[in-house]
């Protein structure tokens, strides 16, 4: 089990595994116990780490082959949380196939820092429908 030692090392090695398809990685860096939360886009919610690593291991099987390029944006941390905001930006053979907006969460342990949340939904063009009003 790897000890990540902050908040942004898990983040760094969330995207490591998903970019190369790292099933076990992935699945190392996600938090024991009911109480992680994950949501996929267009997806219901997935609670606990059985739903989570299962659906980590469908999107990451063989058939996956998409490349993902993440900016965080901000981030915030409080004692032994983190909430990173940032873009995924997805693609096929060198082409863009989506953009999402996510949240990723983390929870320091006994393990060091392990993913408890993350969120991903698309990112609207000013030709969709209005985002909310601030």
């Amino acid at each position: 089990m790897m000890n990540l030692a902050t908040a942004e090392a898990a983040e760094s090695e969330f995207y490591r595994a998903f970019a190369t398809g790292d099933l076990e990685a992935m699945l190392d860096i996600w938090a024991d116990g009911e109480s992680v939360v994950c949501v996929h886009p267009a997806q219901e919610t997935l609670v606990g780490r059985a739903s989570v690593a299962e659906s980590w291991r469908e999107i990451l099987g063989p058939a996956s082959g998409f490349d993902i390029v993440y900016q965080c944006v901000a981030r915030y941390e409080s004692g032994d949380l983190a909430m990173h905001i940032g873009v995924e930006q997805l693609r096929v053979d060198d082409e863009e196939v989506a953009s999402l907006t996510v949240t990723n969460g983390y929870r320091r342990t006994e393990c060091g820092w392990r993913m408890i949340y993350h969120q991903a939904a698309p990112i609207h063009s000013s030709q969709g429908p209005p985002g909310p009003v601030h």
